[in-house]
């Protein structure tokens, strides 16, 4: 009898345990007016925001060299273009389709931080603003998630500003290169050209807990235009914003490299990608970092699609 009671109250406990156990905060940063593999990242989130607490969503620009040049950046006219406002235009069609305009979704900075020929002045934006308010919110031994899949102006700025908050953060991200055979970096990549400045200032950050799924590791996570069409029902506003994305930005591509969706699932699945600790690159403070060497395709691709079927069948 003792022990049927004791059983019964261990239970009892846990159950109310897991029940008042706070959600992990989450914070996502995506440059979401840039291409089309934005929009399926941050539907992979928010298809599963009930197990997570999203405590904002922000706007990164995607600057870059072509824009001073050419007369159209994919669907876009260069001429009088502001990257950071399309990202937040996005941003808030999203957020609106999947009816979550309550997660705060701050527009982040419009440039890179410091100048063309390097230094690391930050960039406050409403985004730092409001990150450093989260993260210095959080109790003692807790700490926030930050998963950002464009240039990094926001999220180094944000430390820049507020030094203390680095050690009460992890940060995930898609961007750089690194040969994992021959243990070489190379900086060579768009959301890394697109601020510099601020992934060398992330890099020399020995406090700062990284995840980086660089292109070589995420190039193989593929959709086919044919496919996801005949998967995607229009009738649903966040399926229809999808399919709408790849109609406005990429028509004719019969296949696309979905590359931020393998940062989202390796951080929402991590038995789905193999991590390695390596050094940071030799200009660089070196310390360790954590680098995806491996991921799973067609687990990530199942999951993807599997989730967002389940999420229909709620709505």
């Amino acid at each position: 009898m003792i022990i049927k009671t004791l059983t019964f109250l261990t239970f009892s406990f846990l159950i109310n345990f897991n029940s008042f156990a706070q959600k992990q905060k989450v914070w996502f940063d995506t440059d979401m007016g840039n291409e089309m593999d934005d929009i399926f990242a941050l539907t992979r989130l928010l298809v599963e925001a009930d197990k997570y607490d999203i405590v904002g969503v922000s706007s990164a620009h995607f600057n870059n060299a072509d824009l001073l040049v050419f007369e159209n950046w994919n669907q876009y006219s260069t001429k009088g273009i502001n990257t950071v406002k399309i990202s937040q235009e996005e941003n808030e069609k999203l957020l609106g389709a999947f009816k979550m305009m309550n997660i705060p979704h701050p527009i982040g900075a419009d440039r890179q931080m410091g100048r063309a020929w390097g230094e690391f002045t930050p960039r406050p934006s409403d985004m730092t603003k409001k990150l450093i308010e989260v993260v210095q919110s959080l109790p003692d031994g807790e700490r926030l998630d930050v998963i950002f899949i464009g240039a990094a102006t926001n999220i180094a700025s944000a430390i820049a500003i507020e030094p203390n908050i680095a050690k009460k953060m992890r940060l995930f991200c898609m961007g750089g290169k690194y040969n994992a055979k021959e243990k070489v970096w190379n900086k060579d990549e768009f959301n890394v050209r697109g601020d510099l400045n601020a992934i060398n200032y992330l890099f020399n950050n020995q406090d700062v807990e990284w995840y980086i799924m660089p292109v070589e590791t995420c190039i193989v996570l593929t959709f086919g235009r044919e496919d996801t069409y005949s998967r995607l029902d229009s009738k649903y506003p966040i399926e229809n914003l999808l399919k709408q994305r790849w109609i406005e930005s990429n028509p004719d591509d019969k296949t696309r490299i979905i590359w931020d969706l393998a940062a989202v699932e390796a951080y929402l699945s991590p038995n789905l990608a193999k991590v390695k600790s390596v050094k940071t690159p030799p200009e660089n403070h070196q310390h360790k970092v954590n680098v995806y060497t491996k991921i799973d395709r067609l687990a990530m691709f199942d999951k993807f699609w599997n989730t967002l079927r389940e999420y229909r069948a709620k709505r």
